[in-house]
Order: structure tokens, then sequence, then C-alpha cells
């Protein structure tokens, strides 16, 4: 018998779905995106029994409401049916500053908050990468090479590495959700852009992973969806040189613009501003509170953007 695994899903819904008061009148519109688990057969990766084909998991999941934005004048309307329609779910809601307007009213029944994120953009249109940062000089002996070539597991011990205790991304995600990025089922497939620094002996040491997407968001163009090192082995200045490489190659791919995210808190926040990023906004993730149990996904799930 093949051995069962535990499988998580994040499969982001094509398209905008609006929140609707008891008038029908539209107070908010959010990207709907399904959070699912169960068992997987080892071997298979996706999901399926490995003999029929059919899903094994038992749909047990909750709804993300990625990019939630109001759409009325009345901004305490707005969230209380927001809080009603939408009880249990998870949000994340863009913040102009901490916890003003809409989000703060949110905030006042939120049941546990996350990530605080700040959203960047690089703009080709208004500014071209420089040519030389197409193929940096790397230090120490260090060589390039593509994400599939490394392999999920050892980026994967490589991404927790990077987010050490103290870290504010700390604890990094899990791997049902890295190796849904790095397969290409979260964001897209993964760019040219990409790439793993491998120290002499082939020890990945640093990595950028750009998509096609920068969140769930369908059209919200590529991005840097993790950038991550070794803080241990990977010589400073890395980070940015890796950046830069991706920066240029999208360009260089006709590609409109490039964006990326970091929390709050995190260092990695001053080598985006300093390579040249432009801020574009803030985000807040939390969960209202509604019902004894988590929600649950069954029947037609939400299928991912392509």
């Amino acid at each position: 018998m093949p051995e069962r695994t535990q499988l998580t899903r994040w499969q982001a819904e094509p398209g905008r779905t609006a929140v609707q008061d008891e008038w029908g009148r539209v107070v908010a519109d959010f990207v709907r995106v399904a959070v699912t688990s169960g068992r997987t057969d080892a071997g298979t990766g996706d999901g399926t029994d490995a003999g029929t084909g059919d899903r094994t998991g038992d749909g047990v999941g909750f709804w993300w409401a990625d990019d939630l934005r109001p759409r009325c004048p009345d901004l305490a309307h707005a969230a209380r049916v927001v809080g009603e329609v939408l009880a249990g779910w998870t949000l994340d809601v863009r913040v102009a500053s901490a916890e003003t307007d809409f989000a703060e009213l949110l905030h006042r029944s939120a049941e546990a908050f996350g990530r605080h994120a700040h959203h960047y953009l690089w703009d080709f249109a208004l500014m071209r990468p420089d040519p030389r940062w197409h193929e940096p000089e790397l230090p120490h002996g260090l060589t390039l090479a593509a994400p599939g070539e490394v392999g999920g597991r050892r980026l994967f011990r490589l991404h927790q590495r990077a987010y050490p205790p103290g870290h504010p991304d700390h604890p990094a995600g899990d791997p049902d959700w890295f190796a849904s990025m790095v397969q290409g089922r979260l964001f897209g497939e993964l760019l040219d852009g990409s790439a793993v620094a491998l120290a002499p002996g082939g020890r990945p040491v640093a990595a950028v992973l750009v998509a096609q997407r920068s969140s769930c968001l369908a059209g919200d163009g590529p991005g840097v969806v993790d950038i991550f090192r070794d803080p241990a082995h990977a010589p400073q200045g890395l980070g940015a040189a890796l950046l830069r490489r991706a920066l240029a190659r999208t360009a260089q791919a006709g590609l409109p613009t490039l964006r990326l995210e970091v929390t709050e808190g995190n260092p990695a926040r001053r080598v985006y501003e300093r390579t040249g990023f432009a801020y574009s906004g803030s985000s807040r993730r939390l969960r209202l509170p509604g019902g004894t149990s988590r929600p649950q996904v069954r029947g037609s799930v939400p299928q991912p953007v392509r």
C-alpha cells in the first residue's frame, strides 16, 4: 500500500467576488481563494488516488478573501456586512497606513491577526534596470542554477534556515505551500529571473523565485514571490545581486512590471528600496470570528487562475 500524506492546496478563483448587503448593493469585493487539505498517495503528489484518479482529500479547509477592498463610501456599513457575510474567513485587507479606515473597523472584531506586509513595484516603463545586472559577478566561487535543478526538498531546507527564530517571517510557511509555489500551482510558472546560488560543492545558499503572478490575484503581473538566503553561509550582498538579476531578466523578457512584498520589520525592505522598487501600499491579514468550526470547502472548488 502506498503511503498516504497530507496535502494542502491554495486555489484562486478568476476575477473578483462581490460582497452585497441586504439591498443588493456591492459594499466590497475580493479574490476568493480556497485552502483545502486532504490525503494523497506518496508518489503522485497531486491529491488524487494513484489508481483511480479520484481526489482522496476530505475537503476540510477555509476560505481566504485576498485583496479585500471597500466599494462604498460608508466604510462602517461595508465592514459590518463583510463581518456578517464572511464570518470565519481569513482576509487580506489593503491599508494605506497601519490599521486605518476600513481595515481598522475590521480589526476591531477580528479573531486573530497575521502578516502585515508592504507592497513594492518596479515599472519598467519608468525605469530600466542596469544591463550589467543581467549577469552579476558572484563572490566566493558561487554558481547559479535553476530551482528545478536543485529540488524542492533542498530548497525548502534552505528556506527554513533563512527565517530562524526572531525573524519577522519565522516560521516560514509549510512544505505544501512552498511546493505549490515552486511547482507553479500557486502563482503560475517560475520565470527566467528565478535562480539558486550554489556554494562550491553544490550547497544552496540563496534563492530568488520569480513567478507569473506576485499573488493569487489574476492579472497582477509577475512578482518576486520569495527571496531568501542562508544567514550563516551566504555572503552579504548576494540577495541584492539575485534581485537585480531578476529585474534585468524580467525586463528583457518584455514584461511591464515586477512586484514584491515584504513583512513589516524585515530589514530586507531597505534593500528593496535602495535597489529602486517603489512603495505601492500595505496590507494586513486577519481572521473573522464565526461559527463553531472552520468553513468547509466541498463540491465545486474554485479552480486555479491560469
